[in-house]
């Protein structure tokens, strides 16, 4: 079984084109001003087959955050169905790299593209793609995606809040005037 918060199809935010998104529930981090701490608890009542995941899948691409999917019992067999189905799969771990164990580096070493590390307020730099804190690293295991696929500057994000407008990505400037019409 695996402990779900939320699917969500045709998403274009966590990596490279659209994809599915599944927020898992359960995090034994618990990383200082982590961004999701609503999913550090599991739920009993949020358990799914992973049969019933997969149903719920309409992309090529499948990012796995939370929550943390590593500490999913299940997310090993999820992973080998997605790969079985020709998903490519982005993976969020807070856990780092130096801890994995046999379980860890099996289940990441399986993922096209894994970012991993605890997030770290201290080193937050919103300057960053896909990752909240200079510490995080991304890790690409397969020729589907290349490094510039993970660099800010190929992709365009507005931020609005309290009327307040940031932008960032190559188009920064098409971005502003747009936000200036």
């Amino acid at each position: 079984m695996l402990n779900i918060y939320r699917i969500e199809n045709n998403n274009p935010i966590y990596g490279p084109g659209k994809r599915t998104v599944i927020w898992f529930r359960g995090c034994s981090i618990r990383c200082k001003s982590c961004i999701n701490p609503e999913l550090w608890n599991r739920d009993s009542n949020s358990n799914k087959s992973i049969e019933e995941v997969i149903s719920k899948i309409s992309d090529d691409g499948v990012t796995l955050l939370g929550g943390e999917p590593l500490d999913q019992e299940d997310i090993e067999l999820l992973i080998d169905e997605l790969k079985s189905l020709n998903k490519t799969i982005i993976l969020f771990t807070g856990y780092s790299k130096r801890s994995y164990d046999d379980r860890k580096k099996r289940i990441t070493n399986k993922c096209d593209v894994v970012i991993s590390e605890p997030f770290i307020n201290e080193l937050k730099d919103d300057s960053l793609y896909l990752r909240g804190s200079i510490n995080q690293i991304v890790t690409i295991n397969s020729n589907i995606y290349k490094e510039s696929d993970f660099n800010k500057d190929n992709v365009m994000e507005i931020e609005i809040s309290n009327n307040n407008l940031k932008s960032y990505g190559r188009n920064k400037k098409l971005i502003n005037d747009l936000l200036d019409l």
